[in-house]
């Protein structure tokens, strides 16, 4: 290959990567789903969530990899005035670097991440108090505290139920939950 071939090589190499990893920093919240007719390999590594269906995560690895491998193989050209296999060996050194940069930041982002949200069905045999009286054909509120904080649910059951009363949760019917009065302790 040609020196002005490959410089041409890096030189886009360099700015695609970087205009797209900068698009896709800036652009948060408008995600593009691109179908390829291939299946892309998805590795496990334990820091870095890669799930099936999305490759957000690994997108910015790519882009950096690609920016700083354009990068690295101009400045093997002009710093160091490398032939092709020198500018080359210099492009693969910086895009592995962009990649791993990318990779770390990634994984300092994934362990600030909070922790997922409790799903209502996972409330099912906790304990909770009635804060409005339940009838039996009509709703009343009950408050519990997950996910670190108090929150109040409607609430449903066969019988009535006094307000500070202990209450099981049953089941959960929509937005709201069913319940059964304990006995007093």
């Amino acid at each position: 290959m040609s020196a002005q071939a490959l410089e041409l090589v890096f030189t886009g190499s360099a700015v695609l990567g970087t205009a797209l990893l900068l698009l896709s920093s800036v652009g948060g919240g408008t995600h593009v789903r691109v179908h390829l007719p291939i299946r892309l390999p998805h590795p496990h590594v334990p820091f870095v969530h890669v799930s099936h269906a999305d490759n957000a995560t690994m997108t910015p690895v790519l882009l950096g990899f690609l920016a700083m491998f354009g990068i690295g193989g101009l400045f093997g050209s002009v710093a160091f005035g490398f032939g092709p296999f020198g500018q080359t060996a210099t492009a693969v050194l910086f895009g592995g670097l962009g990649a791993t940069t990318a990779l770390a930041i990634f994984a300092v982002l994934r362990r600030a991440e909070g922790r997922e949200p409790t799903e209502l069905r996972e409330l099912v045999g906790r304990r909770a108090r009635v804060v409005v009286s339940i009838e039996p054909a009509g709703r009343g509120m009950v408050s519990l505290t997950y996910d670190g904080a108090l929150q109040t649910l409607p609430a449903e059951s066969d019988a009535a139920i006094a307000r500070g009363r202990q209450v099981e949760i049953l089941g959960v019917r929509g937005m709201g939950v069913t319940v059964r009065s304990l006995p007093p302790p």
